[in-house]
């Protein structure tokens, strides 16, 4: 009977961590806001598009115009020229923190060099490297693995164009991590009730 019950309590154990896993693993899968289910040209991108308060800062089109090539047809999103024109640092927000992965550029490569400054709760948590853009789509990471909740891109509004935003709601655990707590759950489990049928024989 006391054998049955360590089993029923390791089997808990282990249904219970592999089910949080499978949580966690969901929870952090990557999001990619491409913009190419919007319709029409030079409209503002709706706020709450790819889950990403816009705050009428930026506005998507989708006929060709090289430089500005899009990573995925056909659309592409620049700053509001209404509130942002020439070198700008042009917000974002997530409504929670997020991991902020990085975009693709593209425009004239005389442009300022693009790059990202990233905050959570009003404060700057990081600054991306630099990109000069081109006629080709190029990502540029973020390089920050830390929660942020606003993006601000720093460019010349006008010359350079935005496509497939990049981020994930959660860090993954290790798979190494994970083997080590289904270990030592086990075991702790096991020692449990070990000790205590020492215990009743010592009695």
């Amino acid at each position: 009977m006391k054998t049955y019950h360590l089993l029923r309590a390791t089997l808990t154990f282990l249904t219970c961590t592999l089910s949080a896993l499978a949580i966690s693993i969901n929870a952090n899968a990557s999001t990619v806001v491409t913009f190419d289910d919007l319709k029409g040209d030079n409209l503002l991108v709706p706020d709450g598009y790819g889950g990403i308060e816009w705050d009428n800062n930026w506005i998507y089109y989708g006929f060709e115009q090289p430089p500005y090539t899009p990573e995925s047809i056909p659309n592409r999103i620049y700053g509001n020229y209404d509130k942002w024109n020439g070198p700008s640092s042009i917000p974002f927000y997530f409504a929670s923190p997020v991991i902020f992965d990085g975009s693709y550029f593209a425009g004239y490569d005389f442009s300022i060099p693009v790059n990202f400054s990233l905050y959570n709760r009003g404060t700057l948590q990081a600054t991306s490297a630099s990109l000069i853009p081109s006629s080709t789509p190029t990502f540029l990471s973020s390089g920050y693995t830390g929660l942020v909740d606003e993006v601000r891109v720093n460019w010349n509004n006008g010359s350079t164009v935005l496509d497939n935003v990049t981020y994930h709601t959660a860090a993954v655990p290790e798979p190494t991590s994970l083997i080590g707590l289904l270990g030592l759950g086990s075991f702790g489990i096991i020692s449990k009730f070990k000790r205590k049928q020492k215990q009743q024989v010592n009695c």
